[in-house]
């Protein structure tokens, strides 16, 4: 609780403030992330997309940030469906899409020797999304459920692995 509470006038600050690559400076990817998704919603101007090693920004004026990504983790963004998706392979946080907007999905994350990674129900952004971070150069089984329904897929976090699934379909 207490991490979440110090990023309260982090991001505070940062959605009032029109955004600039200074803002990006000293924060962790996790913090990159969230003002990414923020500035989804709260401005326009601001393309954003995450790789297995960073998270690029674009600035209305044309100025490039970058935050790495840390060694020994990458994050998957997750866009459940049950009737609508998009192809994709790298998620951008200012554009893509998901059917299933601020909903409850319950996440199992599986490594390949059957180690429980993840286990916990997440809420969908108003993007569609889910974010998960894993360990790096690893395969793992995901399982979503949402509204009585699942799917089971497969997760990769190697170095240009995808960072966006949107082939999960709740069946």
């Amino acid at each position: 609780m207490k991490p979440l509470l110090a990023l309260i006038p982090f991001l505070a600050l940062s959605a009032l403030a029109a955004p600039t690559p200074q803002q990006l400076q000293n924060t962790t990817p996790q913090q990159a992330l969230k003002l990414a998704n923020l500035w989804r919603t709260s401005t326009t101007g601001v393309r954003s997309f995450v790789t297995s090693e960073k998270i690029q920004f674009t600035f209305p004026d044309g100025q490039v940030a970058e935050v790495k990504l840390p060694q020994n983790q990458m994050v998957i963004a997750i866009a459940p469906y049950l009737q609508q998706t998009h192809p994709c392979k790298t998620h951008y946080m200012s554009s893509c899409t998901g059917e299933m907007q601020n909903q409850p999905v319950d996440v199992l994350i599986k490594d390949q020797n059957s180690k429980t990674i993840i286990k916990r129900t997440y809420r969908t952004h108003a993007n569609g999304f889910l974010e998960v971070w894993l360990p790096r150069d690893g395969t793992f089984t995901v399982i979503l459920s949402a509204q009585g329904k699942s799917a089971t897929g497969m997760l990769r976090t190697f170095s240009g692995s995808d960072t966006c699934v949107t082939n999960m379909q709740l069946r």
